[in-house]
């Protein structure tokens, strides 16, 4: 492959794309909107445990990589779920890990590429995804929200 044909079919719009949520999460940061949302999930969440302020990130993550790319999503949610690491005073590798697996559980609406590639052809609707992969989603966010915990601990230790 020649560097003009790997320019040539480098995707440019999703760089930009991906770009921009960079840009966008570190003013989420900047501004201090990511302490703000860190702060209200926390709030809603902590009474139910840690594990529970950490599946709220996970979900937070998965619907919002519904409408955008899983890499833009998680650049979204990530400085938020770390700065709730932060404050909690939990492992934010843990955090990390799961704001990013659960951003690629993009299976409840047919934006994802490889899902749109099967749209049409299969003769899908729209609720079709929602339906099959409601439950796949839930099984995944139970898996991530095992075994990620299983890996890197939620609590820091000593």
């Amino acid at each position: 492959m020649t560097m003009e044909n790997a320019y040539e079919n480098i995707d440019w719009r999703l760089l930009i794309l991906i770009a921009g949520m960079m840009a966008f999460g570190q003013a989420m940061t900047d501004s201090g909107a990511a302490d703000l949302v860190a702060g209200a999930v926390v709030k809603a969440l902590l009474p139910l445990g840690s594990l529970a302020v950490l599946a709220g990130f996970a979900v937070l993550a998965m619907l919002l990589t519904q409408q955008m790319s899983n890499a833009a999503a998680a650049l979204v949610i990530l400085p938020v779920a770390l700065r709730a690491a932060e404050t909690l005073a939990l492992n934010p590798h843990t955090f990390a890990i799961t704001v990013m697996l659960s951003a690629s559980v993009a299976v409840l609406t047919p934006f994802e590429p490889s899902c749109l590639l099967v749209y049409g052809p299969g003769k899908y609707r729209f609720r079709d995804y929602f339906k099959v992969g409601g439950y796949l989603a839930v099984i995944k966010l139970l898996v991530i929200l095992v075994l990620v915990p299983k890996y890197w601990p939620l609590h820091l230790k000593g």
